[in-house]
């Protein structure tokens, strides 16, 4: 998938609420309304009183707050991060630095518009 549609699809987010968040042995799932990402990289969440990342102590409570909040923008940067902005100023970003790959995707996001989906 090229840089636009990688960028495009991650926009369907925009205006959805994050619905759900689930812990798999070795990955995350976020859900949002439809479209869910699946995340093995690390991720973190900045609040305006924290910034925690994945398996750090109070992650799993900062990561839950987030269920509810609507989606403002969601940027994908290839190399760096897919961000998660909400419209309360809270963050959630993936990393995806080749660094901080811990299996052969950092993110498999499925159930987008056209049944569309990305793998990075």
């Amino acid at each position: 998938m090229d840089k636009d549609n990688s960028a495009r699809i991650f926009c369907e987010l925009h205006g959805e609420q994050l619905s759900s968040v689930t812990f798999v042995q070795t990955y995350l799932q976020l859900s949002f309304d439809g479209p869910c990402v699946n995340i093995t990289n690390p991720l973190t969440v900045h609040s305006q009183t924290s910034t925690v990342t994945s398996w750090q102590p109070g992650f799993r409570d900062a990561l839950c707050a987030q269920i509810g909040k609507t989606v403002s923008p969601a940027t994908f940067e290839a190399g760096e991060a897919l961000t998660v902005r909400f419209t309360d100023d809270s963050v959630v970003s993936v990393s995806l630095r080749p660094s901080d790959y811990t299996s052969a995707e950092a993110i498999y996001a499925h159930g987008f518009k056209n049944k569309g989906w990305f793998v990075a």
